[in-house]
């Protein structure tokens, strides 16, 4: 009786042994009857943890206001929708909201946006935004498991990586766990969609480039992770890099194959890059943000302190989790001069993990990487989690491989005794689950705690949208119907942080109602992105600069400003105030230079002087480019009014404006937008060239007397090119894999 445990007991031994070989074919019944058995128990332990997230993030799929980036996502889904709805592709269109506008679309990641407001066609914007957070975050161990396969990791590694991956919890909260994206965390949808793709590109990439197979899958998913998030496309490219070296005596053949899959990524997404690249000189760069961890991340001391503290994957609890990551890190070293996959786990971690330490450490060499000035290495935590759950995986199994010897050696006679009972080797797997649940308890409680708060606020949000948010709309609709301007709620730098509907700021509440509002600011690359921080809401030119038409306060605070009472609810009130409308004639005065890095603070001297107030701009000139002629003298002063408007349309949703207005002398007609290239202009139907206005909007000049000016925004115009070769590119490339893969059953017959 003795015979049949103790060579399951050898063979568990030798499987250790073979550093992490592959498992031997399996030729016996009995052989074939364990691994259905294996099968269904790694099945059971991924569906356990996909049943866990279900339950826990359940709240996630409500509709309510979010008071994170998720209301930013949420706006953009909402765009895409009606666009599409309409005929047009959000790409080429002018994006209204935040920041006075801009092409948002090109120059953020709108993949993902494009692709729910294609679904919220079918059920609409809330449920389309609502239910892919839920579901994306929830069904994510599938992904975690097959990819960890593709890379090569055994069934119970990948089961036990996917049981794993719903219990991270970082000191950062951005990487992947539930705090970068449920309604008390960050809000990162879009990161949210590439934290799919990123390991399926891995694993792809991996098959690809170490066994020439899945060429168009490897292509597609990086493709689509460079659409869904920019940052996280680099951790996907840069691996192509590792897979290359992690077998040094094939460096030739993977160059060329890591080649051929990186310039089908890149020819696959002309349509997201190009347009960007075209774009790069006016974006401008959130001057807060430089010098600061958000943009160079923590440095090496902080992140190896956080690692071997447990921060990185068990913050605030016993650390589970870190001490998986430790032993399967341990483990691959050991294997590592005979397990390629071994090098390539320890090869993608070691890379994540650079890249998290980032500007502090790495300053000089991660300068090199094109664009690097607008990554935020802090977000390479993310790299760090996934290859810590594949080694997670690892070092689980080999714990529990290494305890399962312990027990025979312990109670050799006694498991000879009970080896023979068949009911016996049915728990087999039922105590594996048992044993995985106790030892992740710590975590799975902690995780518990905070997604239990979670839902309970999301709770407290719904009932508060319909009672303050009630009121709140009362007065949208009222500033709405009267027209005027856009509307101010405080700034994430004054009392907006603590003016709410529920747990959500009102300024954060407009945003995502899609209301044309000043205040939610730095959520965007728009040359007004800046100047929006440094606005002054004690000046009353400044309300001008902006087209401000109206505030939002508490129902018991006055107006930073002389304003009209419009309408008092129980919580809140409505402000109307002189701001001249988004189309106002204006005199402009002495130019500023400024370049996309200063533009802020330059803006700031103008917002802060008395010259909004008497409708006089400083005209700009921008990174090099020549500022407009002004209309008035060196140090002259206007004398009266520079003109009227006298009628205007504006679909500003459309990138449209129209003015009919009265120039007294020669004055600039200035649309309150973000300025950008993509503005067109006619004057009486004759074309000109647009002006940027201080501190970055968008003008033109006209002579004395009566003129139709019309803005039009318009995006870039090859993306129909750029379409036609992404889809030549994907259909070139699962034709070549389709080839390949018959020519190669051909030889297999022949041989």
């Amino acid at each position: 009786m003795s015979y049949p445990v103790q060579s399951t007991f050898d063979r568990l031994r030798r499987i250790v042994a073979r550093d992490g070989a592959a498992p031997v074919r399996i030729t016996t019944p009995r052989e074939s009857r364990a691994s259905a058995v294996g099968f269904r128990g790694c099945a059971l332990l991924v569906t356990l943890a996909v049943v866990y997230n279900l339950w826990e993030l359940r709240a996630e799929r409500l509709v309510v206001a979010y008071p994170n980036d998720s209301s930013l996502h949420y706006q953009m889904l909402s765009v895409a929708h009606h666009l599409l709805a309409e005929g047009q592709f959000p790409l080429d269109h002018w994006y209204p909201y935040l920041s006075l506008g801009s092409p948002f679309f090109v120059q953020y990641q709108s993949a993902s946006a494009i692709l729910g407001g294609a679904l919220a066609g079918v059920v609409g914007t809330h449920l389309a935004f609502s239910w892919s957070l839920y579901l994306l975050l929830s069904l994510w161990p599938i992904c975690v498991y097959y990819s960890a396969r593709l890379l090569g990791r055994s069934r119970w590694e990948s089961a036990l990586a996917a049981a794993i991956s719903p219990l991270l919890f970082s000191v950062t909260g951005r990487g992947y766990e539930d705090q970068a994206y449920n309604w008390l965390g960050s809000g990162l949808w879009s990161q949210l969609w590439a934290m799919w793709t990123l390991p399926l590109a891995w694993g792809f990439g991996w098959r690809f480039i170490s066994q020439r197979r899945y060429l168009f899958a490897a292509v597609a998913t990086l493709a689509l992770t460079i659409a869904f998030h920019f940052v996280t496309a680099y951790l996907a490219a840069l691996a192509l890099i590792v897979w290359v070296l992690v077998k040094p005596r094939e460096i030739v053949r993977r160059i060329g194959r890591a080649w051929l899959v990186g310039v089908g990524a890149l020819l696959a997404t002309l349509w997201v890059t190009l347009p960007l690249l075209v774009d790069t000189k006016w974006l401008a760069i959130n001057g807060f943000q430089v010098g600061t961890y958000i943009d160079d991340s923590y440095g090496a001391r902080k992140i190896l302190l956080w690692l071997v503290t447990g921060q990185i994957y068990d913050y605030g609890r016993f650390p589970v989790v870190t001490i998986f990551v430790g032993v399967g890190l341990v483990v691959c070293v050991k294997r590592f001069r005979t397990d390629e996959r071994a090098r390539a786990l320890i090869g993608v971690w070691v890379l994540s993990l650079l890249l998290f330490f980032g500007r502090p450490t790495l300053g000089p060499v991660l300068n090199l990487l094109p664009g690097s000035s607008n990554i935020l290495f802090q977000r390479y935590i993310s790299g760090v989690q996934l290859a810590g759950l594949f080694l997670a995986g690892v070092g689980a199994v080999c714990l529990a491989r290494l305890l399962a010897d312990l027990v025979w050696r312990m109670w050799r006679e006694t498991i000879d005794q009970l080896s023979g009972r068949s009911w016996l080797k049915r728990l087999r797997t039922p105590a594996i689950l048992a044993v995985t649940i106790l030892v992740l308890a710590p975590a799975w409680t902690q995780l518990d705690a905070y997604n239990s708060s979670n839902n309970v606020w999301i709770q407290y949000q719904r009932v508060a949208d319909q009672t303050q948010g009630a009121q709140v709309n009362e007065l949208i609709a009222i500033a709405q119907s009267r027209g005027g301007g856009r509307i101010y709620a405080g700034m994430p730098s004054n009392w907006g942080r603590t003016f709410y509907i529920g747990d959500v700021p009102v300024y954060i509440y407009l945003e995502g109602r899609g209301i044309d509002a000043v205040g939610f600011t730095l959520r965007t690359s728009s040359l007004m992105t800046m100047p929006e921080a440094y606005f002054d809401e004690s000046n009353p030119g400044d309300y001008k600069v902006f087209g401000v038409g109206y505030i939002l306060t508490r129902s018991h605070q006055s107006s930073p400003v002389a304003a009209h009472l419009v309408k008092r609810t129980a919580g809140y009130a409505l402000w109307s105030v002189t701001s001249g409308g988004l189309v106002q004639v204006v005199d402009t005065t002495t130019p500023m230079v400024v370049t996309g890095s200063d533009i802020g603070t330059q803006s700031s001297v103008f917002l802060s002087s008395a010259l909004p107030g008497e409708d006089v701009y400083p005209t700009v000139g921008y990174d090099g480019r020549p500022a407009a002629v002004s209309t008035l003298a060196f140090g002259a002063l206007p004398k009266g009014p520079a003109g009227e408007v006298l009628r205007e349309k504006l679909r500003l949703f459309k990138g449209y404006a129209r003015a009919t207005v009265v120039a007294n002398r020669t004055a600039v007609v200035l649309l309150k937008s973000s300025f950008d290239p993509g503005w067109t202009v006619t004057v009486d139907g004759e074309t000109v060239t647009p002006e940027m206005i201080a501190p970055a909007l968008v003008g033109v000049t006209v002579s004395a007397g009566r003129h139709v000016v019309v803005f039009q925004f318009k995006g870039y115009s090859s993306y129909p090119l750029l379409f036609i070769i992404s889809f030549l590119t994907l259909v070139g490339f699962g034709f070549a894999a389709f080839l390949w893969r018959r020519y190669a059953r051909r030889r297999r017959r022949v041989k």
